[in-house]
């Protein structure tokens, strides 16, 4: 007979669940909620303890985020504006090699593509691909049988793997090209930054309607510099920069009067240029930043201090 605390067993499996429901639904508030639904069904069970209990837990978890998937797909339709998945900072990890594996299941590219699949395709990918759950355990979570899960996220790796949206540079070349985006928004020159754009960049700012960002994807480094360049004629001379690290990648903090005005983030190339331009604008989205503490650092940025 299975004995152990239950809540103990629910604490030990709190971080898987979080990182399945975060990476399925691109939002830390219904990945809390699903994560808090899921804890209510565990603690109010009645039936003999499970032999696996973050196996059991991670299924029912699983499932209803797929619920959830299928309520909010309207909310993501009406959405104003291209939609961006919610960023949450993160301290940095001793283990570079660690940091880099997380980085890449975490970015905002990542996340994006992740929208592309079927649910049961990211379910069946996330679980076994990144969280290591055998297929035996995803047919089970998914009620489908084996083959087919093993097809579903065959199909989930093709795309991935074809996208490359999981490359993420050394964190020396990210601050270095955040650097040169402030640079360009604080002296008014887009010339270093519009040599690290590859030739098909594209930018998009996630605001829903909420503040003044564009509503539409640019794409093509000349519409990127024309935008920056427009940008950079209209903001403030008292503008806040802050390194912080969302998602395990730097990431550029925006400020005025203290208030967070934009994150910013990038995707990367092979080649090592910038791919793609993120620009969380949404306030809502931004919450989790405004307690962030900036200290200034030897590069001209500035950044938390919690981070080393």
């Amino acid at each position: 007979m299975v004995s152990y605390d239950k809540e103990q067993a629910f604490e030990d499996a709190r971080p898987q669940l979080l990182g399945v429901a975060y990476r399925l639904l691109g939002t830390l508030a219904e990945a809390e909620d699903a994560v808090q639904d899921t804890a209510c069904k565990w603690f109010a069970a009645t039936d003999s303890l499970p032999d696996n209990a973050t196996a059991w837990l991670t299924s029912v978890c699983t499932n209803r985020c797929l619920d959830i998937l299928r309520s909010v797909q309207r909310k993501r339709t009406d959405y104003v504006g291209p939609w961006l998945p919610e960023q949450f900072q993160m301290e940095a990890d001793d283990n570079a090699e660690v940091q880099m594996e997380i980085a890449s299941s975490l970015t905002t590219a990542f996340l994006l593509l992740l929208e592309r699949l079927s649910p049961r395709e990211r379910a069946a990918y996330l679980l076994h691909d990144i969280f290591g759950e055998p297929f035996s355990e995803v047919a089970g979570t998914l009620g489908l049988s084996v083959e087919h899960c093993r097809k579903l996220a065959s199909r989930a790796r093709q795309m991935i793997s074809r996208e490359k949206v999981r490359f993420v540079p050394s964190q020396e070349r990210q601050n270095e090209l955040l650097d040169m985006f402030r640079t360009a928004l604080a002296t008014g020159d887009a010339g270093p930054l519009a040599a690290t754009l590859s030739a098909d960049v594209d930018l998009r700012a996630d605001s829903n309607g909420m503040v003044t960002a564009i509503q539409h994807v640019l794409a093509g480094r000349d519409a990127v510099v024309a935008f920056v360049e427009q940008v950079m004629s209209e903001v403030p001379s008292d503008l806040q920069f802050g390194l912080v690290r969302a998602n395990g990648q730097a990431s550029l903090l925006i400020r005025h009067r203290e208030k967070p005005q934009a994150l910013v983030s990038f995707a990367f190339a092979e080649t090592g240029e910038i791919q793609s331009i993120y620009i969380l604008r949404n306030p809502d989205k931004l919450e989790r930043f405004v307690s962030t503490s900036l200290t200034t650092d030897g590069a001209g940025l500035k950044k938390p201090g919690s981070l080393h």
